[in-house]
């Protein structure tokens, strides 16, 4: 007999409990007047669908208002100082990167984003129905070390900054730990704290934002930038810049598609009627105007280090937070706040990552799924916690490889995600069966998606280039160069797997008809 009943788990039997919208954040309708949770309102629900008479949320205008929150912080401000930094790009060059790769990769975030409505399940659920039930197992488990990743990498820069408001007394450790509590503590209490603080948290760091952009501006240069090698000729100048335009361009493609693997669990509980237009166009605006303007900031305000030896020295001493608080220290006290407000935006893209996390873990497999979604926010917390402060001293490269990394895994998921639901449920969420999500016997196979998969990552290795490995593609398209390599691992990971994937799946459904 099929099991389309699952063992019940601890997150599923606990008291419910319903926000001020009749959201109901728990599996169960259990009357609960004196649980402490209750009155909360923490989210108990695990990976368990939403069911269309559970999705009330009439407040769309979160799907913008959290990623304006989450990319409106200082990892999103390092990540367009690479461009100049990194990979010596001269300001106007590293402009149009960030734009042009930034505008493509928030997209798959935003078609996301749409799943979360119709179906009432996460994102890496829904991803059974492409990838299968063991297939998603694989991502699953790749997801959760990508958001300890992230979260680590986030916590650095935070910390970093929060330092130099201490003039460099507060361990880092400690400015790692301060910010992870916070992040903790919201992410334990679930789906509406998260929608709540990122609705209105993003206000004053804008501000504080614009009055940097005002403050440093006489510092900016778009020269100065890069000396070429006068040795080299014209056309190996014009092979370099390509090199590093596709490499830094990846880099800000993988920064704005981390999101598209957890971009519907933010919208489970809007009503299953909601308009997929408008979901699509709040999701990828507020990720538009967010993004792009903190990483155009940063390019800029790096160049100021070319202009000033203050900025230079305090970005050799303490990265993105000694370039923070040297281009605020004419405003004084004031700008010491700015700097405490920048390190504590931080939290707002980690509240995302962790719970995202939690969700992840239990799908693991299903005896994970017996765990409450909170211990997976302690574990992860105390996982990124110690990452984090042993990656602390390398954070450039850090930064570069995961942001670039990311971008290979994102470009294999996404692919067959959005193929299956394009080519092979004609997109209409009425040819899935949604009552199927945790049958591993209806669900496909997996076979189909992991073979194209390790095509594609045939493809990445092809056109990876790190500082640690150099594919043979990569090499060849940055030749007779000083660069170490073009990256286009995202492109060939991504072009491997569109190729196979249909022709794999086609024949699965005709051997194995699921």
């Amino acid at each position: 007999m099929l099991n389309d009943n699952p063992t019940p788990t601890i997150s599923s039997i606990v008291p419910s409990a319903s926000d001020e919208h009749g959201i109901e954040l728990n599996s169960t309708r259990t009357n609960s007047k004196n649980d402490g949770f209750a009155c909360l309102n923490v989210e108990k629900r695990g990976i368990e669908r939403i069911s269309p008479e559970d999705r009330t949320d009439p407040t769309i205008i979160n799907t913008a208002m959290i990623w304006v929150s989450a990319n409106l912080i200082v990892p999103c401000f390092a990540g367009g100082t690479l461009g100049p930094a990194v990979f010596k790009l001269n300001l106007y060059d590293s402009f149009a990167t960030i734009i042009f790769f930034n505008l493509l990769g928030i997209i798959p975030v935003a078609v996301m984003a749409c799943f979360g409505p119709a179906s009432g399940l996460r994102t890496m659920i829904f991803s059974r129905y492409s990838w299968g039930y063991y297939g998603a197992s694989i991502t699953s488990t790749i997801n959760v070390i990508a958001s300890i990743g992230w979260a680590a990498l986030n916590s650095i820069t935070g910390a970093q900054t929060l330092r130099v408001v201490f003039n460099d007394s507060l361990p880092m450790a400690a400015s790692i730990i301060i910010i992870a509590i916070i992040t903790m503590v919201v992410s334990f209490i679930g789906y509406k704290w998260i929608h709540m603080y990122e609705r209105y948290s993003w206000i004053p760091v804008f501000i504080g934002y614009c009055i940097l952009a005002k403050v440093g501006a006489k510092y900016f240069t778009n020269s100065g930038m890069v000396s070429h090698n006068t040795t080299i000729s014209s056309n190996s100048n014009h092979r370099l810049k390509i090199s590093r335009i596709l490499s830094f361009g990846a880099t800000c493609f993988g920064t704005s598609a981390s999101w598209c693997t957890c971009s519907a669990d933010y919208n489970t509980y809007f009503p299953e009627d909601t308009s997929q237009l408008k979901i699509f166009l709040f999701t990828y605006i507020g990720n538009l105007f967010s993004m792009i303007p903190i990483q155009l900031l940063g390019a800029a305000v790096y160049t100021g280090t070319y202009t000033s030896e203050k900025w230079n020295r305090e970005y050799e001493i303490n990265n993105v937070g000694g370039l923070l608080g040297a281009s605020l220290s004419s405003l004084g006290g004031f700008g010491k706040f700015l700097l405490i407000l920048f390190a504590l935006s931080t939290v707002a893209c980690n509240i995302p990552n962790i719970y995202s996390l939690s969700l992840s873990a239990q799908v693991i497999a299903p005896i994970f799924n017996r765990i409450p979604r909170f211990l997976y926010t302690i574990i992860g917390t105390i996982l990124y916690i110690l990452l984090a402060i042993v990656g602390a001293n390398k954070f450039n490269d850090s930064l570069t490889s995961l942001m670039s990394v990311s971008s290979y895994w994102f470009a294999i998921f996404m692919v067959i995600v959005f193929e299956d639901h394009l080519l092979f449920r004609h997109c209409s969420f009425k040819n899935y069966n949604f009552e199927i999500w945790n049958n591993y016997q209806l669900l496909p196979i997996s076979l189909a998606a992991i073979l194209s998969g390790i095509v594609g990552i045939v493809g990445i290795i092809l056109g990876m280039s790190q500082t640690w490995f150099n594919g043979p593609i990569a090499k060849a398209i940055a030749r007779d160069t000083d660069a170490q390599g073009a990256d286009v691992g995202f492109q060939l990971g991504f072009i491997f797997t569109a190729v196979t994937f249909p022709l794999f799946r086609l024949i699965e459904l005709y051997f194995v008809q699921r």
